[in-house]
Order: C-alpha cells, then structure tokens, then sequence
C-alpha cells in the first residue's frame, strides 16, 4: 500500500497565487565537532588541565586523611568530658591523640622525642596552643588521675577546643 504524498493544508479562501507557496527548507543542522585541529589540541589541553586539578585535590584531600581521623577521635573524646565518670580517661586521650597527629604530619626525628615543656613549645609554634590550654595539656597528660579529676568540665571544653584548633589549623614547614 503507497501512501500519496500528504497534500499541503491550505484553506479554501487561500487565493491561487499563495496556494504554490512552499516553506523554506530548514538548513542542515551544524555540527558540534571542531572545524580546524587546534580547537583539537585546546580541548585535549582542557581535559588534560581538569585531570591534572582533580589528581591533585585528590591527593590534598588524602593528605588530609589524618586530620579528618584525629577529629573524628577528638569528637568521640569530647562526648565523654561532660561526664565526671569517662571525663578523666577523655581528657588522658587528648595529648596522645595530638601527639600522633603531630607524627603523622612532622618528620618523626623532629617531634617523637619531645616531651613536657619542648612538646608545649613546639604545639604553640607550630598551630597555637595558648599558655593556659598548654597548661590543662601538661596537667592531662602527665598528672595523676587524682590531679586530672580535678579539671572542671570547663576547663576540659577549652583544652578540647584548643585542641581541635590546633588539629585543624598546624602546618609543618617540609
């Protein structure tokens, strides 16, 4: 079965004249491929530029790795200093949690032997611990578990915060 070709739908009261009236044939659709080679050549260097950014946020992002674990454990410790039972045992784990971000970041021969005074001197160098919250450091990390239950929750939040200042803001000269 042929079908005949569709007549043009033109109303009765057209006159003759614009009845043999054709539309305009539409142009053939342009093509998105590039013309010339350079257009080539850009496009290969674009993809190369965005491959090379994303490589490199990619290994930033995994250098950051220790950061984002040392916060996730600090989180965990700092749930535990509202209670007077779990408060002296969060506050021990606040200096060897800093001191394996520190390992982490820093040449092992630079910061693994430090200790007391040194250690605090290197944590305000290198990221801004302050006097007083260097000194609920020294008292958590070396004290007594009597001396240490005497940190008021206060007192625990502040070393809790300036530890987390220091973890998210210390740089390392290499």
């Amino acid at each position: 079965m042929s079908a005949a070709p569709a007549a043009p739908l033109v109303p009765p009261d057209t006159p003759a004249a614009l009845q043999s009236l054709r539309e305009l044939p539409l142009p053939d659709a342009v093509s998105y491929a590039p013309q010339t080679i350079g257009w080539l050549f850009v496009a290969l260097l674009l993809i190369g530029l965005m491959l090379a950014l994303a490589w490199r946020a990619w290994r930033r992002y995994e250098r950051a790795r220790y950061r984002r674990e040392a916060l996730a454990e600090l989180g965990r410790l700092e749930a535990k200093l509202n209670d007077d039972a779990t408060r002296g045992a969060a506050l021990a784990g606040i200096g060897p949690l800093i001191k394996r971000t520190a390992l982490a970041a820093a040449p092992r021969a630079q910061v693994a032997s430090l200790s007391g005074a040194a250690w605090l001197d290197y944590l305000r160098t290198h990221g801004g611990f302050d006097d007083e919250s260097g000194a609920l450091l020294y008292t958590a990390s070396y004290a007594p578990a009597a001396r240490i239950a005497t940190i008021s929750p206060q007192q625990a939040q502040r070393l809790a915060q300036a530890a987390r200042g220091w973890i998210e803001s210390h740089h390392v000269e290499v």
